[in-house]
Order: structure tokens, then C-alpha cells, then sequence
């Protein structure tokens, strides 16, 4: 059955995302590179892949500083850099319209994520399952900041993720764009496995207390659970995710 309508999200206003974006580590940072997004400054000290990213750095044409490991601890505010530390404008998000048209076999929405690390863990996991990009709300939620970045290892700069204002409203012209609303619920949902997937699954988690907020929850079109031994009463947010996103686009053929 097909979905009739239109999306469109206003773009971000003015927010702390707006102030320049800290990546430290290899691999992080290396991502940053191979990725679109603007990179101000790079600075590398002694590390075993240097070389890598100096090449990588010479592609996107930017200027190499060398700084010693106190300087790059400042810069980084953190000493688990492994010697490189860059600074990038702020993360650019997609536009939802974009994001529906995108291709791919499916979206991640996600409501209420508060944990950085959680939030950067799940970015990593949709680009590695082939997630065709992440919804975010503007409020309630964490932001993609270093730690989020590093916690994605860097995948995040290859993931289109659609910041909006409003979820509920979100979720609307997803379903106008032709994509079904899944909830992922802890318990009482239909088992994952048993799932009938439509063409393009539009997966909707909550976040680590509270789950899907009633109003987002009322805006899918069915619930799904994973089957798990008695006793145990929930997962973690991004191991969840992670066996939803797996069930859904890796272990099963596209229709």
C-alpha cells in the first residue's frame, strides 16, 4: 500500500551545535577526511597512523600543524587521542525530504536518545548495517558532539541525519514518503522475527528511561520486541538497536 503526500523539516535554528566541532583519533578523524565535511584545522603528533592522515589531509588540501601531546590533550580535551585532533565546522545535517529520498532499505528514528556514547554507538551501527540515515530531534536528545563522533568512530560523517523539530511531525512525512513506522518496544510487541517487513522500514526507538513517548508510539503503524530469556527484563538502547537493524536490513533479502 502506498503512501501519498509530501515531507519537509525547518532547518535547525541556533544552537550550541553551531560552535565548531573537536574530532580526535585516528580513526575519527581519518573519517572527517574521506567525508564532505569542512575541516578547519588538523593537528597530528607522534602516531602510527600519521602517514595516513597526512595523505588523506593532502587530498582534502588541509594544512597539517604538528603539536606536541600536551598541546593535542588541550585541544582535544581528552589524552585518548592516538595523536591527532581536528577541528571541523558543525555537523551538517540532511534535510528530511532528502533523507526520504535517499536510497537505501531503511531509516532509524530515534526519540529521546540522552547518552552521547549510546547515541554515537547507534550512529555507528545504522552506517555499518546500511541504515539509509537517522532522524534526530532538535530537543531531547544528545548531540553530536566529540564524543558522540568518537564514539561512532567516525561513521557518523558518512551517515545522512535529518535534525527536525518536531518528531511526531517528522514521522507524518515519513509515512507520506512511503515508509512504515516500526516501535521498538521492550516488551507485549509483535516478536522481531515474526515481523512481515514492508519495502522501506522506518525503525523508531526511545530512549534509555523512558522509551517511545506515548504520542511518538501512537505514530507507528505496528510494535515489535526481541524475544529474550526470562528474567531479563530490557537492553541496552544500542545493543537493542543493533539486533533490530540487523534482523531488519542485514539478515533479511531485500523484497
Amino acid at each position: 500500500m502506498a503512501r501519498r503526500g509530501t515531507t519537509g523539516a525547518r532547518a535547525p535554528g541556533r544552537n550550541a551545535e553551531e560552535r565548531p566541532l573537536v574530532v580526535y583519533g585516528a580513526n575519527p578523524v581519518l573519517e572527517l577526511l574521506r567525508s564532505r565535511q569542512p575541516v578547519s584545522r588538523l593537528h597530528l603528533g607522534p602516531g602510527s597512523r600519521r602517514g595516513e592522515l597526512e595523505a588523506a589531509a593532502r587530498e582534502r588540501g588541509v594544512r597539517v600543524e604538528t603539536l606536541d601531546r600536551s598541546a593535542l590533550d588541550r585541544t582535544a580535551g581528552t589524552p585518548h587521542h592516538q595523536g591527532a585532533v581536528a577541528v571541523a565546522t558543525p555537523f551538517r545535517f540532511t534535510d528530511l525530504g532528502e533523507l526520504c529520498a535517499a536510497p537505501g532499505r531503511g531509516l532509524l528514528v530515534l526519540d529521546g536518545i540522552q547518552d552521547p556514547r549510546n547515541l554515537g554507538a547507534i550512529l555507528r551501527t545504522a552506517r555499518a548495517t546500511g541504515a539509509g540515515g537517522v532522524v534526530l530531534p532538535r530537543d531531547r536528545s544528545a548531540r553530536i558532539t566529540s564524543v558522540t563522533v568518537a564514539a561512532s568512530a567516525g561513521l557518523v560523517f558518512g551517515l545522512p541525519v535529518a535534525q527536525v523539530p518536531n518528531l511526531v511531525r517528522a514521522m507524518e512525512g515519513l509515512k507520506a514518503a512511503g515508509l512504515w513506522l516500526i516501535g521498538l518496544i521492550p516488551r507485549d510487541g509483535t516478536a522481531i522475527d515474526r515481523v512481515v517487513l514492508p519495502g522501506r522500514p522506518a525503525l523508531v526507538v526511545g530512549g534509555e528511561g523512558e522509551g517511545l513517548r506515548p504520542l511518538v508510539r501512537r505514530g507507528c503503524d505496528l510494535l515489535t520486541s526481541i524475544p529474550m530469556t526470562p528474567g531479563v527484563e530490557s537492553l541496552n538502547v544500542s545493543v537493542a538497536v543493533g539486533v533490530a537493524l540487523y534482523d531488519f536490513l542485514v539478515r533479511r533479502p531485500a523484497p
